[in-house]
């Protein structure tokens, strides 16, 4: 995980409770706010993961493609 993750994911769980009024915010704990937190955080990096295996199969295509001659007609 980056830094640029945890970042976001702190900055949203802050946004998040600035959204709230003073009584919902009453009812959610530190902890529950760190649960989030986290959670963010893992959907941020489980994303990044998908995204690198998706360009790595892209590129394997592109080589895949660059190995093959071409024809000309």
């Amino acid at each position: 995980m980056t830094n640029h993750h945890e970042a976001l994911a702190k900055q949203l769980v802050e946004r998040f409770g600035q959204s709230l009024g003073d009584e919902a915010r009453a009812h959610i704990t530190t902890a529950q706010l760190e649960d989030l937190e986290q959670s963010i955080r893992k959907l941020l990096s489980h994303e990044h993961d998908h995204i690198a295996d998706l360009l790595e199969a892209f590129v394997r295509s592109l080589r895949s493609g660059a190995d093959k001659t071409e024809l000309e007609l």
